[in-house]
């Protein structure tokens, strides 16, 4: 198991307990260097779980996860991702195998880890062409990171849901998800009461977020 956690606290307790569960453990602290590692290990030596912390410093889980998907080298990795603004209610990815919700104390989150590792799905078939890229504009990152954790969480989980999808033969229109009229074509995600406007490149298979609509009374108060 690849452990991305950048707490030394978190680190520790976690590790532990997938330890006594029988895992070996590897550990990153962030994005960056969890990508460095998979990256210069062989595919046979790649762990076969990433407990994947979603804040984190310089790449976050969700760019983490987002490079994984769309590398073929990478992309049958299972992952277990945790946080404290995750709802309960997070919509299906490829490759997730589960959601934690991240309390203040490791202690709290222990015998739910542990019962989850007991209990690992076998690794997915993959699809041969795998989900778009996801990119966001910088205006549209900003924006972001202006919402509530738990309201941006919620908006990026959405966004690669829409990047799974959109390579498929599964219906594009729902409750959150609609096919706009025009040439490119693009995407509206909706998402409590945030719109954001994906532009789709089918050539490069690539979904790039060109602008998003955030209603005043969501946006954090400095």
């Amino acid at each position: 198991m690849l452990l991305v956690e950048d707490d030394s606290t978190w680190q520790e307790r976690l590790g532990d307990a997938a330890r006594a569960e029988g895992l070996h453990v590897s550990h990153a602290s962030d994005g960056m260097e969890a990508l460095e590692w998979l990256r210069t290990h062989p595919r046979a030596g790649h762990p076969d779980l990433i407990l994947l912390d979603l804040v984190l410093p310089r790449m976050d889980g969700w760019e983490l996860y987002g490079q994984l998907r769309t590398n073929e080298r990478l992309r049958h990795l299972n992952v277990l991702m945790f946080s404290g603004a995750l709802s309960g209610e997070e919509p299906p990815l490829g490759g997730v195998v589960g959601y934690l919700r991240k309390p203040a104390d490791p202690e709290a989150m222990l015998g739910e880890l542990r019962a989850r590792l007991r209990h690992l799905p076998e690794t997915p078939l993959r699809e041969p062409s795998g989900p778009y890229a996801l990119r966001l504009q910088e205006h549209v990152a900003l924006s972001l990171d202006q919402l509530p954790q738990a309201q941006s969480h919620g908006v990026r989980l959405h966004l690669l849901r829409a990047a799974e999808l959109v390579g498929t033969e599964l219906p594009m229109t729902s409750t959150w998800l609609m096919a706009l009229p025009g040439v490119p074509p693009a995407l509206l995600v909706t998402v409590g009461g945030v719109r954001v406007v994906l532009e789709v490149d089918d050539e490069q298979r690539v979904l790039t977020a060109s602008s998003i609509d955030i209603p005043p009374d969501l946006l954090r108060v400095s």
